[in-house]
């Protein structure tokens, strides 16, 4: 606890831009603007998520720990200010909580990303370690330290869908996540899963799309969700929506009816 990562810097393009919401579902026509340079192009928050992904290695690598045995738990992003096409940043994780969770561990992390005039975004992730618990530390939930979500009893205000493509891990990872559990079948079975698996953070940039879209034009400033069960490229993500008031929103993303996402809670700037 309290081990301090970074700072790494991190810089990116529209071409970097443009292949993140490529890799988290974007399509045309509808998306034009998240495509095309000569929009800008638009930016999705979610992207500042790209510049995070840097510090998995040296997370890794400072705590000595085996990929097939780290599961992604949880994931809260703030975007405090509107991310640009072109910009340098750097980036720092601080490790905050380590929870006996007997069979595992669970690693608590904070990023900060930073660039010249200050704070761009925060983001909080949880880290689910197999085999590294019964140290006797106390126990807590998983999403410790956030409100619990509940949903409303009512019908989702937004029922969508967004199709992967067996490509759909292969096109991601280029945008920085490059865990073989996401392409090497061999890896992947020694992990303990059938075939690779799509990363738990373009489902999470796949939602976060979505909410934009039914947002009225806000830009989406908050998103957290529990990482629910594996997702593999080629799956349908249906995602529910339900609009609380103008400013918030839950979600959820299911795969032929199983939870893999949420419930998430959104907040718009």
């Amino acid at each position: 606890m309290g081990l301090r990562l970074g700072p790494i810097e991190y810089r990116w393009s529209p071409r970097d831009a443009i292949l993140y919401s490529l890799g988290i579902g974007a399509r045309l026509p509808r998306d034009l603007e998240f495509l095309y340079e000569r929009c800008g192009p638009r930016i999705e928050p979610t992207f500042a998520l790209t510049a995070v992904t840097v510090m998995l290695p040296p997370f890794v690598e400072r705590l000595g720990i085996d990929l097939r045995r780290l599961l992604h738990a949880g994931q809260r992003l703030t975007v405090l200010r509107q991310l640009e096409p072109t910009d340098v940043v750097s980036v720092t994780r601080t490790i905050t909580g380590v929870w006996d969770k007997r069979t595992a561990a669970l690693i608590d992390c904070e990023d900060t990303i930073v660039n010249d005039a200050g704070i761009v975004a925060t983001a909080a992730s949880q880290w689910w370690l197999l085999g590294a618990g019964g140290f006797g530390r106390p126990d807590a939930p998983l999403g410790s330290g956030a409100a619990p979500v509940t949903l409303p009893d009512l019908r989702p205000d937004v029922r969508t869908s967004v199709q992967t493509t067996t490509e759909q891990a292969a096109l991601y990872r280029l945008s920085g996540d490059l865990n073989p559990v996401h392409i090497d079948p061999a890896f992947a079975r020694q992990a303990g899963q059938p075939r690779p698996l799509l990363h738990g953070l373009c489902t999470f940039g796949a939602l976060g799309h979505a909410l934009g879209g039914h947002a009225g034009g806000r830009p989406l400033a908050e998103l957290s969700a529990r990482f629910r069960a594996p997702v593999f490229p080629g799956d349908r993500l249906d995602i529910e929506i339900w609009t609380l008031d103008d400013a918030t929103a839950l979600a959820t993303v299911s795969v032929d009816g199983t939870l893999v996402l949420g419930p998430a809670r959104a907040a718009f700037a």
